[in-house]
């Protein structure tokens, strides 16, 4: 068990996605080769002329719930940051989500312990969904000594009949719980980290061609590129964390010692439309939205569910400010689809 040194090769999952990519910069920046898995070769080309001179290499794994998808992908790396798993709302049954999910978690810990058990450390992306419990009264603060124990148990009983958000945070839950389990019951050389990320914005870097291809996450703001009338402006009542700090998060989950063994809120706090209208009318004056209030910032802070993060500040990285990550979103946003 332990730390990697600079220099060290990294492995992440799911490379070409919207956090993911970003964590690939976050490690090649933090002077970590890196090989990343893909879906396909355009994705991997994509990314090999996106990081264009940094030691970045890529191998592709069609299908991560397969057996032994990762066998080869996780030879001579000393340190895994395992991303990869469908965040969508488009399943018939859960088991669309569940099994890939669960099977690509414990699939990539059997891959190390069959070809690469001396590696130092495995960091799983699982969400904030694995943490919210709805039954909680509110207001509640959320920290990392809760769990979501209603998602499985409505997928159980409902199956197909499950909403659509339920079976994606059951997926989290029970992805998050296997790797856990998997690690008090193998006891391997190396240890496990777990960053449950809040709502996710910042800039774009990965492959997305289309507005309708966006992650749902980074779909919120579209509506706030454009001009909104007050009365029509879209309800946002979530927490956030900038896709640079959650990569961030990763990387020091694999190089601070502190962090072995632990799960952590990747979330900055509450925010709502108001929030977002101050930044957008502050540093887009040309889009014509309406202005929010700042006199009620401090009193929305203080939300009916707010995800603590202030571990992840304290052991892995701090939290750069709300409105940079809004102002960097919308800019991205508008630079890529023209909006």
């Amino acid at each position: 068990m332990g730390v990697i040194e600079p220099g060290s090769k990294v492995l992440v999952t799911g490379a070409s996605g919207y956090l993911a990519s970003h964590t690939v910069e976050a490690f090649l920046n933090a002077g970590f080769p890196v090989r990343g898995t893909v879906r396909s070769a355009a994705k991997g080309e994509y990314l090999k002329e996106l990081f264009k001179g940094k030691p970045f290499e890529y191998v592709i794994v069609p299908d991560i719930s397969e057996e032994g998808a990762f066998d080869e992908a996780v030879k001579d790396v000393e340190g895994v940051a395992h991303t990869a798993s469908p965040f969508h709302f488009k399943a018939i049954y859960p088991e669309e989500l569940i099994k890939p999910a669960v099977n690509g978690t414990v699939g990539i810990l059997e891959s190390l312990k069959k070809n690469n058990p001396n590696i130092k450390r495995v960091v799983i992306t699982s969400s904030i969904a694995s943490v919210l419990d709805p039954t909680f009264p509110k207001p509640h603060t959320y920290t990392e000594k809760d769990w979501n124990n209603v998602s499985p148990k409505t997928c159980e009983e409902k199956g197909k009949d499950a909403p659509p958000q339920e079976m994606y945070r059951a997926s989290k839950v029970l992805a998050e719980k296997a790797f856990w389990k998997w690690i008090e019951d193998e006891k391997p050389a190396f240890d496990g980290v777990v960053i449950n990320p809040a709502l996710i914005l910042g800039p774009l870097i990965h492959p997305c061609d289309m507005v309708e291809d966006l992650n749902s996450s980074v779909a919120m703001v579209v509506p706030f590129t454009k001009a909104v009338p007050r009365d029509q402006v879209p309800p946002v009542a979530a927490n956030l964390v900038d896709v640079r700090d959650c990569a961030l998060h990763h990387v020091k989950a694999l190089t601070v010692p502190e962090a072995g063994g632990q799960r952590f809120i990747s979330s900055l706090g509450p925010s709502l439309a108001n929030d977002w209208l101050l930044a957008v009318h502050k540093y887009f004056p040309d889009i014509g939205t309406v202005d929010g209030d700042p006199s009620i910032v401090e009193s929305s802070k203080k939300a009916e569910i707010c995800h603590d993060g202030s571990k992840a500040a304290k052991v892995l990285y701090p939290y750069r400010a709300e409105e940079e990550t809004l102002r960097d979103t919308v800019e991205s946003l508008r630079e890529r689809f023209n909006l």
